[in-house]
């Protein structure tokens, strides 16, 4: 097997992680959901962000809800019937729970 790796020059030396830049998350422009820190978008709203996160689900504005998913922001369950008029502040926590069937 040939190495095709582009060998160093003289001297060259790898990054330290001191050498890298800082890659900061600023938490007045994201949001947290599931865990992972995903920007925050000025307006964006519980619907609008299950939509985006589960990707088949109902466009925002619709009446129809995905079934066997709940919402909690900030460790509060936000009802289905409030998901299009609750904002998601930046900042917040955010979990999308959805329901599996099986053994």
């Amino acid at each position: 097997m040939t190495d095709t790796r582009t060998p160093r020059a003289a001297g060259a030396r790898a990054a330290e992680t001191a050498d890298l830049p800082a890659v900061t998350t600023d938490p007045d422009r994201s949001v947290t959901v599931n865990g992972v820190t995903r920007p925050w978008t000025q307006d964006v709203t519980v619907a609008a962000l299950v939509a985006d996160l589960l990707g088949d689900a109902p466009t925002p504005g619709t009446a129809c809800a995905p079934t066997g998913v709940a919402v909690a922001l900030d460790d509060a369950i936000v009802p289905r019937g409030l998901w299009e008029s609750t904002p998601v502040p930046a900042g917040a926590r955010v979990e999308v729970v959805t329901a599996v069937q099986g053994g």
